[in-house]
């Protein structure tokens, strides 16, 4: 890349640009380049719908390759974007692009020196793809690429919930070590785009104050993406036409014809105008229940034609599979004859955002403005058709006395409205009082933070802490009901008698997958499971906080914060799952095959019998669960949990000495530290902390645990390690008492005290203790007073740093520590 990052030739850019999307940019998407070089992000951008906002995706890594070229602590742009969407409930479109730019990346020559710019960043370099993409909803999991290496571009998608609890150290589904881990590394060096933020006003809200808590160069940035800005959204970007793009004007004044459709009986009138067929039919109805119920009616009315059904509350393998089924396929089509034979898309608010679909024909009752607009976003979406809106709604329900004020004023404005194509739509907005109005908002207070990221004190330890989702989602008048995924799973009456190190094993060996899970609010839940007497039924609980318990239906209906915003896991056959993913508890099935869905090309589960031989496979073991029957003093049965094991991680088959893995960590701490463009001071202190992270696990004990025969040579790695032996010693908690009496003469105080702070919670602790089962057992007293002084510490650099400052810091040598681990890093050497 030529000259000066900062006077780079357009001609250039465009090029690059082209490569990457396969077309010319939009005048906006030049000018928004422009804005990411000069450090002059926007805090808002208004795209209509189908207009490229997530080419947002492909400037960012542009400017960010071009920014490489910079020394590191005069970069500006972030390494990390995280691309935030709400109710994203099919195989997610924000997460394929970034799959197909990365792939494009990798493969076009003509990118070769973006890609080699981008790589140049990575402590890792050529090990990897040059971006990691990571998405935390939809059908992959968490894959943990974006938080493995600090120094490595990534793009994570993910939902409101998924992210906004990570980054207030209340991580879903995360455990105690990964909370401030995640909560680090979204708040620090990192772009949130907001995606169709009017929808979620208390999460944008949020964002702009944890924002405010992390100023500086490196703090966190946001942007807020919304095609309908509310009045107290920040000042936005605004596209201009670009009237010399026909590749521009085609979606932008695409016909799409307006029909406002008087009724009585609202859901009759839609389901009589769905029944009759015409091309592509997209229906927007309230419920999952009457999405079904539509569903019936119309596949009775035209039988044999394609139906396709997508909820909330759907199951997320059928959500996965939805784009794939032939019914679908005229839906994404861009052509401009794209199906001849009649087919329908029912659908509830779940289908507005997060599918590039287009229909022909959209039938819709009356919601607020914001709403109708994403609607009116999937009819005729790219401008291959002629499209009809129809908008079935009450004359009297909405101008009675009590209705919505938000209901009457979009019926009022939608009567001005020619039509409804983005150009008109951006020529005549909706008037401020047609958007539902926010719920009240939460403020983020200074003690909150400190609650939340006392991450080592589990809810359950502490049920005063205030949850999370008042300040994700806001309290409106009809409340935000909190929401429970339910998956099944085959091993579920086993793991019933399991012991809770065991539940904890197997469930983070084989974690639950977002293809296994559907969504329920749980108030819902408890009612429905309480009326179909289900209340001695196995179950495990997977909280919030990530812990594992085995419980009855009856235990968490008494209590129900059990499985708040948590995972409840059942034996197959519990309640009837059809074959849209969703589930009736008041019936059973015969046919179990559907429910188990925890198996793929990369994991297998067995259950076998004492004696029976294991499986031939190239899976690699990962825990074996043995099952004791009452009053068995040998296991009846045992389950073997496989899965993939990267080629490149060493840990699990070599021994390696500790002085050699703490050398090596201390070096790539250094390395990160200098890539990231740490100051100097703060490289020193993570490089010493790193030397010193795991000098606890020279203890006898530790060693002993590692099965290692000769103790005068310590391991920090080892083939086989058996925690039991352990008893629950923390090796951090020792390599503090060592550390301290080694400090370096030329640290501060304060950056003793950082350094201290950074061993001891490299596995998740000391925050702000740890338990007494962690302590030195040969050295109890001491033990006592140095846990006392971890708590102090952490409190006193909280305040001098700030919450995500620390933790961040944190995950740099968690992060140093593990790929050290990986032992392939070939690391230079500095001076």
């Amino acid at each position: 890349m030529n000259g000066n990052p900062l006077h780079i030739d357009h001609v250039d850019f465009s090029r690059k640009f082209k490569e990457l999307t396969g077309h010319e940019p939009y005048h906006w998407q030049s000018e928004m380049f422009r804005l990411f070089l000069s450090d002059s992000l926007p805090p808002q951008c208004c795209v209509p719908t189908g207009l490229g906002k997530t080419s947002l995706m492909h400037i960012w890594l542009l400017a960010l390759a071009w920014q490489a070229e910079r020394r590191p602590d005069q970069r500006h742009v972030p390494l990390r974007l995280f691309w935030v969407v709400d109710r994203r409930v099919v195989v997610d479109q924000a997460t394929s692009e970034a799959e197909a730019l990365v792939q494009r990346l990798e493969n076009e020559p003509g990118l070769a020196v973006v890609r080699d710019s981008l790589r140049r960043l990575s402590v890792a370099g050529a090990q990897d793809s040059a971006v990691a993409v990571s998405t935390l909803r939809g059908e992959h999991a968490d894959n943990r690429a974006w938080s493995r290496d600090p120094s490595r571009p990534a793009i994570v998608v993910g939902t409101v919930d998924m992210i906004g609890s990570r980054l207030l150290f209340s991580g879903y589904g995360d455990s105690r070590r990964r909370r401030p881990h995640h909560a680090g590394l979204m708040a620090q060096d990192s772009l949130i785009v907001n995606d169709e933020a009017h929808l979620t006003p208390a999460f944008a809200r949020l964002l702009e104050q944890v924002a405010g808590f992390c100023s500086g160069a490196r703090g966190l940035r946001v942007m807020l993406l919304s095609a309908t800005p509310r009045e107290n959204m920040p000042a936005a970007f605004r596209i201009e036409p670009d009237k010399e793009n026909r590749f521009f004007q085609k979606p932008y004044r695409a016909i799409k014809h307006l029909h406002l459709v008087d009724a009585q009986n609202v859901q009759d009138k839609i389901q009589r105008l769905a029944c009759s067929p015409s091309g592509r039919t997209a229906v927007f109805v309230r419920s999952p229940d009457e999405a079904r119920r539509l569903a019936a009616a119309v596949n009775k009315a035209n039988p044999g034609l394609p139906i396709s059904l997508l909820t909330g509350m759907q199951r997320g393998k059928e959500r996965d599979e939805l784009l794939l089924r032939p019914a679908m396929q005229p839906f994404l089509c861009r052509d401009s004859a794209p199906s001849r034979e009649p087919c329908w898309l029912l659908a509830t608010s779940a289908g507005e955002v997060g599918v590039d679909l287009s229909c022909d024909r959209l039938i819709t009752d009356l919601d607020s403005a914001e709403h109708m607009l994403q609607r009116f976003g999937r009819l005729n979406r790219f401008g291959e058709t002629e499209g009809h809106a129809y908008v079935v709604y009450s004359p009297t329900k909405t101008l009675e006395e009590r209705a919505s004020p938000a209901l009457k004023a979009t019926i009022a404005y939608l009567k001005t409205l020619p039509d409804v194509s983005p150009a008109t739509l951006a020529e005549h907005p909706p008037p401020p009082e047609s958007i539902s109005p926010p719920p009240r908002f939460s403020t983020l207070e200074p003690w909150l933070v400190d609650a939340w990221s006392a991450t080592s004190i589990t809810t359950l330890e502490w049920p005063a802490r205030p949850p999370v989702e008042f300040w994700l989602r806001g309290d409106d008048e009809e409340g935000s009901p909190p929401e429970t995924y339910v998956a099944w799973r085959e091993d579920v009456p086993d793991l019933f008698r399991a012991s809770p190190r065991d539940l904890e094993e197997v469930f983070e060996c084989y974690p639950i997958l977002a293809r296994e899970r559907l969504r329920q609010y749980t108030p819902v839940l408890c009612r429905q499971l309480d009326q179909a007497r289900l209340h001695g039924a196995h179950a495990v609980v997977i909280t919030s906080d990530g812990e594992a318990q085995a419980r009855t239906i009856g235990e968490i209906l008494e209590n129900p914060v059990l499985i708040r915003y948590g995972i409840l896991v059942l034996p197959p056959g519990t309640g009837h799952l059809d074959e849209y993913g969703m589930v009736d508890w008041t019936r059973t099935s015969e046919d179990l095959s559907r429910y188990d869905v925890s198996a793929d090309g990369g994991r297998m589960r067995i259950r076998l019998g004492p004696a029976e031989p294991p499986p031939e496979t190239t899976l690699s073991l990962r825990f074996e669960l043995e099952i004791f029957g009452e009053d068995q003093d040998e296991p009846s049965a045992r389950w073997l949990y496989y899965g993939a094991q990267p080629s490149r991680l060493r840990t699990t088959v070599q021994k390696t000495t500790l002085s050699a893995h703490q050398e090596q960590a201390a070096r790539v701490a250094l390395d990160l530290a200098r890539r990231l463009g740490l100051d100097a001071r703060t490289a020193q202190i993570l490089e010493w902390a790193a030397k010193w992270h795991d000098a606890g696990k020279a203890r006898p004990l530790w060693q002993l645990a590692a099965g290692n025969p000769d103790p005068t040579v310590p391991l920090a790695k080892s083939q086989r390690f058996n925690p039991r032996i352990l008893d629950g010693f923390r090796h951090e908690f020792g390599s503090v008492l060592d550390a301290a009496a080694s400090l370096p003469a030329d640290f501060t105080p304060e950056e003793c005290a950082l350094a201290l702070h950074l061993i001891a919670a490299h596995h998740g602790w000391a925050r702000p203790h740890f338990t007494t089962r962690g302590f030195d057992r040969l050295s109890l007293r001491r033990s006592a007073r140095e846990a006392l002084e971890v708590a102090r510490r952490f409190g006193r650099l909280q305040q001098s740093l700030g919450a995500w400052r620390l933790a961040y810091l944190e995950a740099l040598l968690r992060c140093a520590d593990a790929l050290a681990s990986e032992g392939f890093l070939e690391l230079p050497v500095y001076a």
